[in-house]
């Protein structure tokens, strides 16, 4: 039987709170809607299948909601080798190697250790998940190249032990938000049992130095639904903080049939989806009686009709239909959220044949990212389809005086930003004011608002370079109606540009209403990727602007350089403004400033224990 503490602890006089681990429970609870960065960590080198991994990458999934992202990776490559190690005695013949004969490359530690910084910063759960290393578990499949027996095979072993120490070792002082997944798909290749043997013995190695962390494990013999249900209870009543996979890629005739030899393009009969709720079912069953947690870590169908994101060509075999895709996409993810699983829907990046984020322009195949986000459109906050990926019909609409006239509809493919849907307001009799054409976002109702100050921003451009804008808030304040508005914004005709506005919601604001104004020009307008970000009071609070000795920042006053020392170790680094809009994030402790104005800045450090500390920053050219 499984035990499960839940410790409650109580902050009476501390200044910070400290809680229990959470629970395997819990924290599938909080990781909800996930993604994968496939295709990257896990290709022989990074860059081999995708584009190296920036920071932007988890700035932009956090952004549109996703709350973890399962990051393959692949150790084969960083690894010392089998061929060099003489692990059997010349002369007896025995073994005489050891897991000590092995060690991950430490420069390769230190990316990955990055690339996890970078999504704990901004608030994700992130799993390493080992992922391509098939040298070991096809050592088991008498039918691979890779099969072993013998020392050989016993060396494999230590070398796949080493590989989870030296993980284990690294990130044991990371926050409870990073989880560690022991194989992946291991069952094509290897027994129940064996697998059990296994996770058994890396578990082993993993409590040495994370004695609480929560650990992802799979089954062997059988994949898809199947596979958790092949672990043994004498493993699973062995540990109180492990999470089960599986993967889902059923029907393979619809979900792969960009093959040749797969040529179901369409999904979402009934019978379709029934199949998927008697499969969740009989997972949700086995993870009810043997109380285990479950985390759907992958799940997808090709892109519509085989498309190539990165060529633009669609593929000689044909592939799903884009409804069905999307429908396929939709179905599993609340299939899996309405049982109580967290997922992560599996992306593989624009070269790849299932593509969600393409990241040479850093944007969404929007239809499927919003279906497996459970949304229709983006909601940026207070603004309703702020992505405008549901068009210009939803929660917008233009409002003009009787003697203007602008229509507004969604903008032309080639006058789009980054190929998505956009917003175009064509305005072709102009009035004496800016507020005589009003484009307008739904009215929000929430008294919770006010008092809380907002940075509203959106992409723009025009058809003339004299052309402008100004961003307005209707507020309801005791009943009556207040406008706020901007300053006057410069329109380009060549680029979008970016166009940000602060904004304190009044005391008593029972109603709000995101407004741009156009009315005062003729031409067209172009608007896309509105967010509204809530300042970060907590940035500016007094408390947090520290005079100890943890942080220097120097010159400040500072012309075109800040230069950061620490006695800590950093986790990240942001600017903000002294009004709290946050203009940059960093782990490159020298960096250039050359680009702000003059001014009072706030320089917030992040260091590895979660801690935090402020500087004032003047710059002054």
């Amino acid at each position: 039987m499984r035990f499960i503490f839940y410790i409650f602890v109580f902050c009476l006089t501390l200044p910070v709170c400290v809680f229990a681990q959470a629970t395997p429970q819990q924290m599938v609870a909080s990781m909800g809607r996930g993604i994968n960065l496939g295709n990257v960590l896990s290709a022989p080198y990074e860059g081999n299948w995708a584009p190296a991994v920036e920071e932007s990458y988890f700035d932009d999934t956090a952004a549109v909601g996703f709350k973890t992202v399962r990051i393959p990776i692949r150790f084969d490559k960083q690894t010392t080798t089998l061929a060099s190690v003489a692990y059997t005695d010349a002369i007896t013949g025995n073994y005489i190697g050891s897991d000590t004969d092995y060690s991950v490359n430490t420069s390769y530690l230190d990316r990955i250790e990055e690339v996890v910084d970078w999504a704990l910063s901004k608030g994700l759960v992130a799993i390493i998940d080992v992922h391509g290393d098939h040298w070991f578990w096809e050592s088991y499949d008498a039918s691979s190249s890779h099969y072993k027996t013998g020392n050989d095979r016993l060396a494999a072993e230590d070398r796949f032990r080493a590989i989870w120490r030296d993980i284990s070792v690294r990130f044991q002082n990371k926050s409870e938000n990073l989880l560690f997944e022991i194989m992946n798909e291991a069952y094509f290749s290897m027994s129940a049992t064996e697998v059990d043997v296994v996770n058994a013995d890396i578990l082993s190695i993993i409590r040495t130095t994370n004695s609480t962390r929560n650990v992802i494990v799979n089954g062997g013999g059988l994949n898809s639904w199947e596979a958790p249900l092949q672990m043994s209870s004498t493993f699973l009543n062995s540990d109180n903080y492990l999470i089960a996979t599986f993967h889902y890629y059923k029907p393979f005739s619809f979900t792969s049939s960009s093959k040749p030899q797969h040529n179901n393009f369409s999904w979402g009969t009934t019978a379709d989806k029934n199949s998927v709720d008697t499969h969740f079912d009989n997972v949700l069953t086995w993870s009810q009686t043997n109380n285990i947690p479950v985390l759907l870590g992958e799940f997808g169908a090709d892109n519509e009709g085989g498309y190539n994101y990165f060529n633009q060509t669609y593929g000689t075999d044909g592939g799903p239909d884009n409804a069905s895709r999307v429908a396929y996409h939709e179905y599993v993810a609340e299939a899996a959220i309405n049982r109580g699983f967290a997922f992560t829907v599996w992306d593989a990046g624009e070269k790849s044949n299932k593509t969600i984020y393409k990241v040479t322009n850093r944007n969404w195949v929007t239809d499927v990212r919003n279906a497996v986000l459970g949304i229709d459109c983006l909601t940026s906050g207070i603004i309703a389809n702020a992505d405008v990926e549901c068009g210009f019909n939803n929660d917008w609409s233009i409002w003009t005086q009787t003697a203007v006239t602008a229509s507004l509809t969604n903008a032309e493919a080639a006058q789009s930003y980054n190929s998505s849907t956009s917003l175009k307001v064509d305005v072709t009799n102009a009035g004496s004011g800016f507020g005589q054409a009003v484009l307008r976002n739904q009215v929000v109702s929430d008294a919770s608002l006010a008092g809380k100050t907002f940075t509203f921003s959106c992409k723009a451009k025009a058809s003339t370079n004299t052309q402008q804008f100004k961003i307005r808030l209707k507020a309801t304040v005791n009943g009556a109606s207040q406008l706020t508005t901007s300053n006057t914004f410069d329109l380009s005709s060549t680029a979008y540009g970016i166009h940000n506005y602060t904004y304190t919601v009044p005391a008593n604001t029972t109603a709000l209403q995101f407004q741009v104004l156009v009315g005062k020009d003729t031409g067209n307008y172009f608007f896309d990727d509105f967010q509204v970000q809530e300042v970060e009071s907590q940035v500016l609070s007094i408390q947090h602007i520290d005079n100890q000795n943890t942080l220097i920042i120097y010159p400040n006053p500072a012309r075109d350089y800040l230069h950061i020392q620490t006695t800590k170790q950093l986790l990240n680094l942001e600017l903000y403004t002294i009004e709290g809009e946050k203009l940059i994030t960093t782990r490159t402790t020298s960096f250039s400033i050359k680009n702000y104005s003059n001014g009072l800045y706030i320089l917030k450090a992040t260091f590895i224990d979660n801690s935090s500390q402020c500087q004032k920053i003047l710059i002054k050219k």
